[in-house]
């Protein structure tokens, strides 16, 4: 899919990663009115994990009648569209319940807007370099380039253009190998920077035919975040994963995965594929020992 815009020293705006963070998108957006940009790039996972995902959704809604928007979807996104019927069996649990939270706080047009969305698209600008975007990398929505040695280098060998735009990891990156760059703008909503509270994003100025990267980190409601996390029920339905994501949220560090780890850990141990195998007693374990 392509996107044209006429050529005039674009400045676009890069997030990725929102997670239900509506609170950090109002303060990306009150950001804009501020600094001025003629169009935004999202790359996926708007929504899970957090409470009232329909806030978000209402705000990108209304960032597209803003701005010219670019959007795709993540691998948030293609669990829910993956389990619409709840084939799965989602439940109340720390393995599941905040993907069910989800799904259960999404109507029907909402879901449909996030099943509208491609996966990967190439932005064209006249005059100025291609950028292709994607959530993980191109063909892999799940393709983290921080934990697969050697992925972000075949991304960028097998890229015909010359610029990348890639989320998912949760971290800020700028990289080059030869005449390719990797950009990643870290999460808007769930940034990983062993510092905490700050809403991560980026800049893309092109200048001379080349697309210049300024990267942000601004602070935005969290204690507000928080006290939603209760008040919404999503703490209730996710459990141990609710508490992991609240503490990554002040911490920057990221205890969500660290959690996800552990049980897969459990679940080899167990001999099953199934998390949801693993008991929610080990799961509590967890909470002590990370002290959710």
């Amino acid at each position: 899919m392509l996107a044209k815009l006429a050529h005039n020293r674009k400045k676009l705006a890069l997030i990725s990663d929102i997670h239900s963070n509506y609170k950090a998108l109002e303060a990306f957006l009150a950001f804009l009115e501020e600094n001025p940009v003629d169009g935004i790039i999202c790359l996926g996972d708007y929504v899970t994990d957090g409470p009232y995902p329909d806030r978000t959704l209402a705000l990108v809604r209304r960032m597209q009648e803003r701005w010219p928007c670019y959007l795709i979807r993540g691998n948030r996104e293609d669990y829910l569209l993956d389990n619409l019927d709840n084939h799965r069996g989602w439940k109340p649990s720390s393995n599941t319940g905040a993907l069910l939270y989800t799904l259960m706080h999404l109507s029907e047009e909402e879901l449909a807007f996030l099943g509208s969305l491609p996966t990967e698209r190439e932005i064209l600008i006249e005059g100025c370099p291609t950028l292709y975007i994607c959530h993980g990398v191109p063909g892999r929505v799940r393709g983290n380039v921080m934990t697969e040695q050697g992925l972000r280098d075949r991304a960028l060998g097998e890229l015909p253009g010359r610029y990348l735009l890639g989320g998912h990891s949760h971290h800020q990156e700028l990289y080059r190998k030869g005449e390719k760059t990797y950009i990643n703008p870290g999460s808007l909503g769930l940034a990983i920077d062993g510092v905490g509270r700050r809403a991560q994003f980026a800049m893309l100025t092109e200048d001379s035919h080349e697309w210049q990267t300024e990267f942000f980190s601004i602070s935005y409601d969290v204690e507000g975040y928080l006290k939603d996390f209760k008040d919404s029920g999503v703490e209730e339905m996710g459990m141990t994963l609710s508490k992991a994501v609240q503490k990554s949220l002040v911490t920057g560090i990221n205890y969500f995965y660290q959690c996800v780890m552990e049980v897969m850990g459990e679940a080899s141990r167990m001999g099953v594929r199934d998390f949801g195998q693993v008991p929610e007693s080990f799961w509590k374990q967890l909470e002590d020992e990370f002290e959710l």
